[in-house]
């Protein structure tokens, strides 16, 4: 990964670095370097779905580095709202990580983040926390694609769709996005003495694998300046791949942004998705909300969203697909004798045992 970055002009490799903060996979970072690198970037949102809420704070690796980003440690950070309420968020074990500890947001209200690193204080500006709606419908459409061997048109997937409502006042901004849970039978795996896996280990209670959609192809955004107050149909915001004959689980998110924070995300997609082309949108800067009080001229990147969230669950039943793709798993642990030993589930961001909201199977 470093080295594609590397390869990157500025703007591009910030925002795979921004896709990456909002994934939380900040690499802890311990290396050789010639040259701190100047410029904080902030990632992190407030929303009115239960917290705890993160805010990371990282350096962007350079050309001088052998490292992807840098994890700002010992800063102080706060979150303010327009009551007059403030909350101070704790540093965590992975470098650059703030999280709240009560922090609940409202719709309606008014947040802000401040913090300070090296003496010197940042802000953003405030973002109001704005109603999401409601997913009115959520359903899925078979597609095909063309075989690659015999050109012959087979099953490609599923387009996962929902209909919305828009408000009738203007000025409404939306990002969707998607999160896979698959409940899983093992959780570890035993090894010969190379280190090779040779069967899978059972986990010691429900466990859940958490895909999250990552990439260009993911940073879905819309705004109602052609459909204002009318009904939003057929909104794309998932595909589901042919894989094994089973039920796919998914959670689907429709977000409410800010203009700021839609005009953000937008340019973060468009640099993503320049090929470097004559008839690519030339770079433009990517919008930030956030300043250095201390010194007005420092460039602050990244954004701090307070974000109205509205969350249904969906299933696809792949289990009478025409045709399926599984990948090959490990073989089940050896019967007789001793059972080996089962594995915990370790919760992270790609793995929970809490189970799904939505859940009912």
């Amino acid at each position: 990964m470093l080295t594609f970055l590397h390869q990157l002009p500025f703007k591009k490799a910030l925002a795979w670095v921004t896709i990456a903060l909002v994934s939380a996979c900040v690499t802890p970072y311990e290396a050789d370097f010639k040259q701190q690198p100047e410029n904080v970037v902030v990632q992190g949102f407030v929303s009115n779905q239960p917290g705890p809420y993160t805010i990371q704070l990282v350096r962007p690796a350079n050309y001088s580095f052998a490292g992807y980003s840098i994890g700002i440690q010992g800063a102080k950070v706060y979150i303010t709202d327009d009551t007059g309420g403030r909350e101070d968020l704790v540093e965590t074990s992975a470098g650059g990580q703030y999280k709240t500890q009560k922090l609940q947001g409202v719709v309606g209200r008014t947040y802000q983040l401040h913090f300070e690193v090296d003496g010197k204080n940042y802000e953003s500006r405030p973002e109001l926390l704005r109603d999401a709606g409601t997913i009115e419908r959520i359903y899925h459409e078979p597609f095909q694609s063309i075989n690659p061997i015999t050109q012959e048109r087979q099953l490609g997937g599923w387009h996962v769709y929902i209909d919305t409502q828009d408000p009738a006042e203007r000025g409404n901004y939306y990002r969707w996005n998607s999160v896979r849970y698959k409940k899983l039978v093992g959780c570890g795996s035993a090894k010969d003495r190379y280190g090779n896996p040779i069967y899978f280990l059972f986990c010691c209670s429900d466990c859940w694998d958490i895909e999250r959609c990552l990439g260009p192809d993911c940073i879905n955004v819309a705004n109602d300046a052609l459909n204002n107050g009318q009904k939003i149909a057929r909104q794309e915001v998932a595909t589901v791949p042919v894989e094994c004959r089973d039920q796919y689980y998914l959670e689907v998110e429709q977000q409410a942004l800010s203009r700021d924070a839609y005009l953000y995300w937008k340019t973060i997609k468009q640099l993503l998705q320049n090929t470097g082309g004559v008839f690519d949108v030339a770079p433009s800067a990517v919008p930030s909300n956030l300043i250095c009080i201390s010194n007005p001229q420092e460039q602050v990147l990244g954004f701090f969203s307070a974000v109205g969230i509205t969350r249904v669950g969906h299933v696809v039943d792949r289990r009478d697909a025409e045709r399926a793709s599984c990948p090959a798993g490990l073989p089940y642990p050896p019967t007789g004798g001793i059972p080996p030993p089962c594995t915990p589930c370790e919760e992270s961001l790609y793995r929970t045992g809490q189970k799904p909201r939505f859940w009912d199977f």
